[in-house]
């Protein structure tokens, strides 16, 4: 049972466990549709005013969208940690390279020094 301007507990279950692909264009934009006017009539309905089936249904989708949130949050900031380790390591990469140049350079000017003095 619903609310009044509100979408069937059994329709929202149907409309999601069925496959996009075997929905027509009229079904999905009737889905849109009908979905945009559920969120409104939920946001629009005072709680106390709601069965305690719609409450529930409300309560979880809250639930459900906050989670969501959360998740997404959470992924941009793990995407900037990692984000600041790599150029870290890429930092740190490029000073090893100069550190091994500069020792490579080293000894082999050291080579050819001792090289040349042993030719004299």
């Amino acid at each position: 049972m619903s609310d009044l301007g509100r979408k069937n507990f059994n329709d929202k279950v149907s409309e999601a466990v069925t496959p996009e692909s075997n929905k027509s264009a009229l079904e999905k934009a009737k889905e849109q549709v009908t979905d945009k006017v559920d969120q409104f009539a939920a946001k629009a309905t005072p709680d106390e005013q709601k069965s305690f089936g719609q409450t529930v249904a409300d309560k979880a989708k809250e639930g459900h969208e906050d989670a969501k949130a959360e998740v997404s949050n959470n992924q941009e900031s793990l995407a900037d940690t990692a984000t600041a380790y790599i150029d870290a390591a890429k930092e740190q990469v490029g000073n090893a390279a100069n550190y091994i140049s500069g020792v490579v350079t080293g000894a082999t000017e050291g080579a050819k020094t001792g090289a040349d003095s042993t030719k004299k």
